[in-house]
């Protein structure tokens, strides 16, 4: 028991959720949906795992870190993303090979100073899925992953709204991650994943996003069936972006870093639960507001243990 549940709490940590679909968010991907353990990946099987996330933020801030001036600037947020992932037996460079895929569903609502006079305040339908290829190393010392991500373009795409479910362009994220066990129980970790989405032209359009990088990162303790982190999680864009008369202009780039606790318990056979809360501390040409996560993991089966 403890094993499984020591694989779910791993799989909990996932490297790779969809955006929680933020007002004007400029990526396919806003980190913070993982945190525990999230470089280390889930032994042989297939399992499932369904996230939650809450965004709620009052005040939107600038490209120079000011708030916004606005009478209604809230952003509300609800994401439910389902994913299906299988880890293989199968070793490339003494590695695992694991394969994805993930679906995200969301609704959300934007303040009238966000979307202008005659922009659509409520939004509700699927967003683009993501597609994922990993090599998932174990050694005892550490954990690590290397992944490429595709983003499909064939999510709810409305063109020429503010913040649409699907976002009408092909993403590409490479992906790099580890976990560091200070201890020989493996009690306490550190672990760490750095990603870099590269976007490409939307269609019907002339605009492309800038590219960003991603950070998401967690200190933990492992008490016996429950585990106890904090994490944090951090996006910034390194590119302009070209062909965009908003409030992100082509030489206003998008920034945002937050941190909070995060708690996972172990369910029996019915998986487990994480639950965390970020913070975010710092926004540039983003909200500013507080991200709720629960999410659900439970195996379909596992084909051998470690």
């Amino acid at each position: 028991m403890k094993k499984l549940f020591f694989s779910l709490i791993i799989l909990l940590g996932a490297f790779i959720l969809p955006r929680a679909d933020l007002a004007l968010a400029k990526a396919h991907f806003t980190p913070g949906g993982s945190g525990y353990m999230l470089a280390t990946m889930p032994p042989p099987g297939l399992f499932y795992l369904m996230y939650n996330v809450w965004y709620q933020a009052d005040d939107y801030y600038l490209n120079d870190g000011k708030k916004l001036r606005a009478r209604d600037a809230d952003t509300k947020v609800f994401t439910q993303t389902h994913r299906l992932v299988w880890s293989t037996p199968v070793e490339i460079l003494s590695g695992n090979l694991m394969f994805d895929i993930v679906i995200p569903v969301t609704n959300y609502s934007l303040g009238r100073d966000l979307v202008g006079p005659n922009g659509d305040q409520h939004h509700f339908g699927i967003g683009d899925p993501h597609t994922h290829v990993t090599i998932a190393w174990h050694r005892p010392k550490f954990d690590a992953l290397a992944s490429v991500a595709v983003h499909w373009p064939i999510g709810d795409y409305r063109e020429g709204e503010t913040a649409s479910p699907g976002l009408g362009y092909f993403g590409l994220q490479p992906t790099v991650g580890l976990t560091w066990y200070f201890d020989e129980a493996k009690t306490w970790t550190w672990s760490t994943v750095l990603r870099y989405e590269i976007s490409y032209k939307q269609r019907h359009t002339d605009m492309r996003e800038g590219n960003n990088f991603h950070m998401e990162s967690s200190i933990g303790k492992k008490l016996g069936d429950i585990a106890l982190a904090v994490s944090t999680a951090g996006s910034w864009q390194t590119t302009n972006s070209r062909g965009k008369p908003t409030l992100a202009a082509n030489d206003q780039r998008t920034t945002r870093f937050a941190l909070g606790p995060e708690f996972v318990v172990g369910l029996g056979r019915w998986g487990s639960l994480s639950f965390r809360c970020l913070f975010d501390v710092l926004a540039h040409n983003n909200p500013k507001g507080t991200m709720s996560v629960v999410t659900w993991s439970v195996p379909v089966f596992i084909t051998q243990m470690d």
